[in-house]
């Protein structure tokens, strides 16, 4: 009974440790394989930085070198040195920001119009096979139309208000969003659908809680795309149109041979666009943040 009891205990008493350190194990190669993880993360991100700046670095100074050294013509193209020194002092006049002001309320405002009508009608075009029939040619026929083309005709119709500027934003804005719609409700898993209604959710729910959540992904990609598309609009129509803003401002510029000018405002206007691009990306990680899971 003793030797019985010995080997009893010899079985159960060890498998508790054995798991035990196994358990501990496997904890610490996960804790190890997570810091390996963000470790690797991190030297990516570093990387991507360094390489960004060297490739910015690089061409500013080719820039540099290409005007003194005279490949470049001065008159033309100034040196970067004079344009980082006039761009400062662009962005420490005092109505500046005003004027940037200005073209972003109206390129928000122009973003805005296009999502009421593009999100509801792509609802609208994903839910029906007679309205895409209905509406598909006359959508092909005028969404590769640029803005620049219309202006003119916008000119023509609307003169060089505020209602110059939207048309020809919604123009741009509207249709990556109202595609992206669409695309997005239409490309949900059909299986997903027939649960939903086996379970006898209602439409309206569907839509709130399934087809919307399902397709943000996509949605929110079109709507940063509208979103630098209306920036850019919006300063081209101000450039030609006359209308106080960014493009303004760099139309009185060019018009008085002031190239170092010229230059800052396309510096700032970039920077600008880049920012935008930036706030909305950081928008669709923040909604959106279980498409980080596993990057």
């Amino acid at each position: 009974m003793r030797l019985g009891d010995q080997r009893y205990r010899s079985r159960h008493v060890r498998e508790p440790v054995s798991t035990l350190t196994s358990g501990a194990r496997g904890a610490v190669l996960t804790d190890s394989g997570r810091g390996l993880l963000s470790g690797l993360r991190f030297n990516a991100r570093l990387r991507t930085v360094l390489l960004s700046t060297g490739g910015i670095t690089a061409v500013g100074l080719l820039w540099e070198l290409s005007v003194r050294t005279g490949l470049l013509n001065s008159d033309v193209v100034p040196p970067l040195s004079a344009t980082l020194v006039d761009t400062a002092q662009l962005l420490a006049l005092p109505g500046f920001w005003a004027t940037v002001g200005q073209t972003l309320a109206s390129a928000g405002l122009g973003l805005l119009l296009a999502f009421a009508i593009a999100i509801p009608f792509g609802l609208a075009l994903a839910e029906s096979a007679w309205l895409r029939r209905l509406c598909t040619a006359s959508i092909d026929a005028i969404r590769p139309i640029p803005p620049i083309v219309l202006l003119p005709i916008a000119i023509l119709l609307l003169g060089g208000g505020l209602d110059f500027k939207l048309s020809l934003i919604l123009q741009g804005a509207l249709w990556p969003l109202l595609i992206q719609t669409s695309y997005g409700i239409r490309s949900i898993d059909p299986v997903i659908m027939d649960v939903s209604r086996s379970f006898r959710i209602d439409p309206l729910r569907r839509l709130f809680l399934l087809r919307i959540p399902a397709a943000a992904p996509v949605i929110l990609s079109g709507l940063r795309l509208a979103a630098s598309i209306a920036f850019g609009v919006s300063v081209m129509t101000e450039l030609v149109g006359g209308e106080r803003g960014l493009g303004s401002i760099l139309s009185v510029a060019q018009s008085g041979n002031n190239v170092l000018r010229v230059y800052s405002i396309t510096i700032v206007t970039g920077l600008v666009g880049l920012v935008i691009a930036a706030i909305f990306g950081r928008l669709h990680h923040g909604l959106l943040p279980w498409e980080r899971v596993g990057r």
